[in-house]
């Protein structure tokens, strides 16, 4: 048995695994102050009923394999040595990574990139996160590979979580198609959208449901959103030719409206388009789990392999 942890700026998922069948799910609100960040996951996996060994992946920047979290822009804390504090609470070994690394593993291991030895997972949500793997590894650079959410695409643009303008994900992310949405409410307070988002919070989601309902506005800001998601792939395949794109993620995961926009444009993009193919860009195959899956099987690696197995 092993267990698995998902840190998110909301909630805090454990996942107890069985081999690759998860088993059992706890989950628990993330801590405000990051002193109590180790203490949360301690309880996680006491309700799990504890395990061999521990993974966490943490959304944000983590040294790896020292588990530090660094930063992050949703979850509190800076230069925590969450690995070292975990192995002494839980007194098991226990390894710390990045969330989009954990989920990563999970789909080359057992997701829609199992069979593949190079792939791109770019997670599309709160922000554009992502982890390659080349060659059948994770690629991690010096520590924080991956984060091309912060990739300038908008000069001057839109203010980003991270502190700067015009990043990737003002304009391709959940809380972007929120915004462009928000904008055309205001400027519309008759209009269809505005009666079908007005008895809820507007989420990239909701507006994404109105799009599926068949309203003809939001269906233009998912494909506005799609299409430069789909610009920012193409500049990622450029780098890397990967053998396939996985996206996941809360919008990612929505399926053909964000990702039908984003490989026509891709396609059309695509440097030496009339000699090569586009990869295949699927959705996601593990689901909101999948951080955590990742998390728990990378940690029964180390343990049975060692460290470098991941």
């Amino acid at each position: 048995m092993s267990i698995g942890v998902d840190i998110g700026g909301s909630k805090v998922l454990g996942v107890l695994l069985d081999g690759t069948t998860v088993i059992r799910r706890v989950k628990l609100a993330t801590p405000s102050e990051p002193a109590h960040l180790a203490k949360s996951v301690q309880d996680v996996v006491a309700e799990l009923g504890g395990a061999a060994s521990v993974g966490a992946g943490i959304a944000g920047l983590v040294r790896f394999p020292e588990g530090v979290f660094a930063w992050g822009p949703h979850v509190a804390g800076t230069r925590l040595p969450l690995r070292d504090q975990l192995e002494e609470l839980l007194g098991v070994p226990v390894i710390v990574d990045s969330d989009a690394n954990t989920a990563a593993y999970a789909e080359m291991v057992i997701g829609n990139g199992r069979g593949y030895s190079n792939m791109l997972l770019v997670t599309l949500g709160t922000g554009i996160g992502g982890a390659i793997v080349i060659d059948g590894k994770l690629y991690r650079g010096d520590s924080f590979a991956g984060e091309w959410g912060h990739m300038l695409y908008q000069p001057n643009g839109r203010q980003c979580a991270c502190g700067k303008q015009g990043c990737w994900e003002t304009v391709a992310s959940g809380p972007a198609l929120a915004a462009m949405a928000t904008a055309f409410v205001e400027a519309n307070p008759s209009g269809s959208l505005t009666h079908l988002l007005s008895e809820a919070p507007i989420t990239g989601k909701a507006v994404t449901q109105a799009a599926d309902a068949g309203d003809e506005v939001a269906r233009g800001l998912v494909t506005q959103v799609g299409t430069d998601f789909g610009r920012g792939l193409c500049n990622l395949i450029a780098i890397f030719d990967p053998e396939v794109v996985v996206v996941g993620g809360g919008l990612g995961s929505i399926g053909e409206s964000i990702l039908g926009p984003a490989r026509r444009v891709a396609a059309d993009a695509l440097h030496g388009a009339a000699h090569r193919m586009l990869p295949p860009i699927l959705v996601a195959g593990m689901g909101p789990d999948a951080g955590a899956i990742g998390a728990g099987l990378m940690a029964r690696a180390v343990v049975e392999d060692g460290i470098e197995s991941v």
